[in-house]
């Protein structure tokens, strides 16, 4: 597959990826957090739900996907403490809602779909603010959407509503402290644009966007677990660009290597990225070359590839990738061979597959996977 996941998307062909608690969230967990997994299956229409033992195998749930109202999803989020989930729907330009049965996983639907505002948004990154107050989603038609969360998970847009004149945006994460919202924009070779969160949810601009690599093509992002770095994604040149976060939450290149190779062949079209709950490792799918790359997270954001990258499958095209509660395991939406991959986390943050190494759930194509508070 050589071509951007905004291209194949045309496919007729998504379990968690932004932030804190959602399309790129992090944080930690309650007790009582479910153990839960699920993806969104593209053109296939459907989520799938997973509960996980403490041997990190997944169970299907029962039933195994829902369906209704479910339109082209890509993009999933959960809330920290598992107890509701979002999709965003392309196709019918709608977020979907549901809570998540604390013992079974199972999903059930609040009330009727969602419409994003806008003529035709297509949405598809979406995140949740840690205290699950609110909830945003990144447009393809090149806006912000804000909502307020309710009692029992409703949605309502907030007094802002949009925020326009964004390039491309794709992913969408909240930094862990809940303060600032962080989007990667593909549009215009790359960049990502800042905004400090509102206690109404109403969205500040942090000025003119940041500026990512020449070519770099941001696919998504998320921060470190201290709120020190942002790391994103950019699939043109295959890397991950890190930013430091300063005073209001503007971004810096690091120094003294502002980006890293996520392989070296020049082929890894690397697509989503997750972080260890430690904040100690980076991973991110490689869509080109069926891989996942893992990092560790040094001094300054500075990223040392652990090598080799860890194969995914022949044929796999890995998309959505999580990581589980415990960070033992790691999981992997194997979009093509209709399958989640597992694998362990071993000691330096070395990923090993697991025996079951990938779970099928076919017919369904997964493209998003999260777990509570991630993708």
């Amino acid at each position: 597959m050589n071509t951007r996941m905004s291209s194949w998307l045309a496919l007729p062909l998504l379990l968690l990826t932004g932030c804190p608690s959602g399309g790129g969230g992090q944080g930690g967990f309650s007790g009582g957090t479910p153990t839960v997994a699920y993806t969104a299956n593209g053109g296939s229409n459907t989520v799938s739900g997973f509960t996980i033992d403490a041997s990190g195998a997944l169970t299907a749930t029962n039933p195994a996907t829902v369906s209704t109202n479910i339109s082209n999803s890509e993009w999933l989020t959960v809330s920290r403490d598992g107890q509701l989930l979002y999709v965003s729907n392309r196709g019918n330009h709608t977020i979907l809602g549901f809570t998540i049965n604390p013992t079974t996983g199972i999903l059930t639907s609040i009330g009727t779909p969602t419409t994003v505002p806008g003529t035709t948004p297509s949405p598809r990154g979406i995140t949740i603010t840690p205290n699950r107050q609110f909830l945003y989603v990144a447009n393809d038609a090149g806006t912000i959407a804000g909502f307020s969360i309710g009692s029992g998970g409703a949605l309502t847009p907030t007094t802002q509503g949009t925020i326009t004149s964004l390039g491309n945006p794709r992913g969408i994460t909240v930094s862990p402290n809940g303060s600032f919202l962080y989007v990667a924009n593909s549009g215009g070779g790359g960049s990502v644009a800042g905004f400090a969160i509102g206690t109404d949810g109403t969205l500040t601009s942090m000025g003119a966007t940041f500026g990512t690599p020449p070519n770099c093509d941001a696919e998504d992002l998320v921060v470190a677990l201290d709120n020190s770095f942002l790391f994103v994604v950019c699939t043109g040149i295959n890397r991950v660009a890190v930013f430091g976060i300063g005073g209001g939450g503007s971004l810096t290149a690091v120094a003294p290597s502002p980006s890293f190779l996520t392989g070296t062949n020049g082929t890894e079209q690397p697509q989503r990225i997750t972080i260890s709950r430690n904040g100690a490792f980076l991973y991110v799918t490689n869509t080109g070359t069926n891989e996942v790359a893992a990092f560790t997270i040094g001094t300054g954001g500075q990223l040392t590839r652990i090598t080799p990258n860890t194969s995914t499958g022949a044929t796999s095209t890995p998309v959505g990738i999580t990581i589980d509660p415990t960070d033992q395991f790691v999981y992997v939406a194997n979009s093509v061979t209709h399958e989640v991959a597992r694998f362990s986390v071993g000691v330096g943050g070395v990923l090993s597959p697991t025996v079951p190494a990938t779970f099928s759930i076919n017919p369904n194509i997964p493209i998003g996977i999260a777990t509570p508070g991630r993708p």
